[in-house]
C-alpha cells in the first residue's frame, strides 16, 4: 500500500509493547489491581448463555431472527465461547465454534469484506468479524483463518479515509466513533495475532479519537459533543489498547464513565455493557470495582429463563453475545481483553 510501511518481524513486537500488548504489564492504566473473579452466579449466567446461543444456532453457523446472518454478529457469538475457554472442534461447543468459523470465512467477498448473506451496515460486520477470526487465529493458527484474516486487515487499512476513522461502508469518506471503534480493536488483536499492521493506520485513528473528545470527558459520536455510556467505553478502549492509557482523554473519560455508568440508552444497555466492561478492566482500581459492583447484578437480573438478553433492538442472538461477552472480562481469558 503505496504510503504506508507495514510492520514485519520484530516491528510486529514493538508494535505490540507500544500497544500495551504485553499483558499484565501494569496493574491498571489509573489505579492499583481490583481482584475480583468469577462468582458463582456469573459462572451459571454464562454458561446457561451459552448454551442458549448452543441451541438455537443453525446448520450453517448463523443464527434466526435479527442480524443473524451478519458475519459481525455470528463473530461476536463465537467469541462469546472463546472468552469461556472453549475451542473450536473441541469440547461441548466445540461444533458450534467450527460452523460458526467456517460461516465467516466461507462468505468472505473477494475484497475482503467479512459480511456474511446479510449485508447490513458492512463496515460494522467486518470489524466484528474480523476481531473474531483474530482471537481464533492467535490460538488456533489455523492457516485458512490466517488467510482470510490477512485479506480482511487489508480491507481495514485501505479503507480508512482522510478523518483517521471509519463508517459504515468501505468507500466511506466521514468516520463516527462506533464503527471505527471496531476496526480499531480488530486491527490490534490481529497485530497481537501476528498480522502485520501499518502503525502509520493505529496513529491517524488514534488522531481521530481525540478529535471527538468531548471537554470534560467522554467522546461524540462524530465530534466532540454528545458523550455516552457506549461511546465512551469505545474511545477509552480505543486509546487504552492504543498505548495511550496514561493520556489525559482517557482519565477524563473514565471518570466521566464513573459518574455515568448507568446512563445507557434501554435499546442499547447490552452494546453499552460490551464496551463499558472492557474500558472498566482496562482502567482497573475503582473503575472495574464499580463496573461489578454496579452493572453486573443488572446485567444478571436481565437474563431470560431460556438463558437470553434481549433489549429489544438487537435480537436475543446479538444482544446475548454482547452480555455474555461484558460478563466474561471477569475470566480475562481472550487475548484481546488483557492488559
Amino acid at each position: 500500500m503505496k504510503g504506508v510501511r507495514p510492520l514485519r518481524g520484530v516491528d510486529v513486537v514493538l508494535l505490540a509493547i507500544a500497544w500495551g500488548l504485553a499483558a499484565n504489564v501494569a496493574p491498571g492504566a489509573f489505579g492499583q489491581e481490583a481482584q475480583v473473579g468469577v462468582k458463582p452466579e456469573v459462572d451459571q449466567a454464562v454458561k446457561r448463555g451459552l448454551d442458549f446461543l448452543a441451541r438455537t444456532q443453525q446448520e450453517d453457523g448463523t443464527w434466526p431472527g435479527k442480524y443473524g446472518e451478519v458475519s459481525g454478529v455470528v463473530g461476536l457469538a463465537m467469541l462469546a465461547f472463546l472468552a469461556h475457554g472453549e475451542m473450536p472442534d473441541e469440547g461441548p461447543y466445540g461444533a458450534v465454534m467450527s460452523r460458526a468459523v467456517n460461516y465467516i470465512v466461507s462468505n468472505q467477498r473477494p475484497n475482503g469484506l467479512l459480511v456474511g448473506r446479510d449485508a447490513s451496515s458492512p463496515m460494522y460486520s467486518h470489524g466484528f468479524a474480523t476481531l473474531a477470526l483474530a482471537e481464533v487465529y492467535g490460538q488456533s493458527r489455523d492457516p485458512r483463518i490466517g488467510v482470510a484474516l490477512k485479506k480482511a486487515v487489508a480491507l481495514i487499512v485501505s479503507s480508512q479515509n482522510a478523518t483517521g476513522g471509519w463508517r459504515y461502508n468501505v468507500n466511506s469518506q466521514d468516520a463516527d466513533t462506533t464503527v471505527s471503534g471496531a476496526q480499531m480493536i480488530a486491527l490490534r488483536a490481529a497485530a497481537q495475532a501476528g498480522i502485520e499492521v501499518p502503525h502509520e493506520v493505529i496513529q491517524r485513528g488514534v488522531a481521530y479519537y481525540k478529535a471527538c473528545f468531548c471537554r470534560g470527558g467522554g467522546f461524540g459520536y462524530t465530534g466532540p459533543q454528545g458523550p455516552n455510556a457506549a461511546r465512551t467505553g469505545i474511545g477509552i478502549l480505543v486509546l487504552s489498547l492504543s498505548g495511550e492509557y496514561r493520556s489525559d482523554e482517557a482519565k477524563a473519560s473514565a471518570d466521566w464513565l464513573y459518574n455515568n455508568l448507568l446512563r445507557q440508552e434501554p435499546n442499547w444497555m447490552y452494546y453499552a455493557a460490551y464496551y463499558d466492561a472492557q474500558a472498566m478492566f482496562q482502567a482497573g482500581g475503582k473503575y472495574w470495582r464499580l463496573w461489578n459492583e454496579m452493572m453486573v447484578p443488572r446485567i444478571l437480573r436481565l437474563q431470560s429463563p431460556d438463558g437470553s438478553w434481549d433489549s429489544g433492538q438487537l435480537g436475543p442472538t446479538l444482544d446475548t453475545a454482547l452480555a455474555l461477552l461484558a460478563l466474561e472480562v471477569n475470566y480475562n481469558l481472550l487475548p484481546i481483553y488483557q492488559r
